[in-house]
């Protein structure tokens, strides 16, 4: 499928628009993105296909507007992230359980979907990589401020934290979306515990002990 439209969706999303992407969700996780059809899409919102096109130009810019409020969603939760919520670390564990959890199992479908079109599709590639950069922007602006405060040790090497903890997470979403009988409560529980851990001790070199 070629991904090569910007979403047709408003900043803010109308009622109409998020019916539709739901409905989108669920029949791209039955039928995956090349299988689905406008009109498959348009009964499961509940509408005409000329209706839908009212409201997206094509499967394209189904795809886009998915992505965009993936991408807007993550950034209000990176935006909530603040030392007077509690420790980091605690904040970010109720994000995981949000997103890796409580989030139906077909994002899951979906996300595995769009990681491997983006390996053969530069636009799609873009859109993954405007998520990732969300994510990463946000991550590391509350490392910083629990390393001001104490919280997190002052030589954590950001870099290697940030790259473990979403390679952890994009493998946690993958066994979710492959196993359908993938227990991800009791996953996430090793996977928040790994997070801790790799919190103290993925540090950088101690310069001065080495000299």
């Amino acid at each position: 499928m070629s991904v090569s439209v910007a979403a047709d969706a408003q900043p803010s999303l109308s009622e109409r628009h998020i019916r539709i992407l739901d409905a989108a969700e669920r029949v791209f996780a039955r039928a995956g993105f090349h299988a689905a059809t406008m009109q498959d899409v348009a009964g499961e919102a509940g509408m005409s296909p000329g209706n839908l096109y009212r409201y997206f130009s094509s499967k394209d810019a189904i795809v886009a507007g998915l992505a965009e409020r993936d991408r807007s969603n993550i950034a209000a939760d990176f935006a909530n992230l603040c030392p007077g919520k509690g420790p980091l670390l605690d904040q970010l564990e109720a994000l995981g359980r949000k997103h890796l959890v409580e989030d139906p199992r077909d994002k899951a479908v979906i996300a595995l979907q769009i990681w491997a079109e983006a390996a053969r599709n530069p636009a799609m590639a873009q859109m993954c990589a405007g998520i990732d950069g969300t994510v990463m922007a946000g991550l590391s602006a509350a490392i910083a401020d629990a390393k001001r405060n104490g919280e997190l040790p002052a030589r954590l090497d950001d870099r290697r934290f940030l790259l473990a903890i979403s390679m952890m997470a994009d493998g946690f979403l993958c066994r979710r979306a492959v196993d359908p009988d993938f227990d991800s409560a009791t996953a996430a529980e090793t996977l928040f515990i790994s997070m801790r851990v790799l919190a103290q001790t993925t540090l950088l070199p101690d310069v001065e002990g080495d000299a």
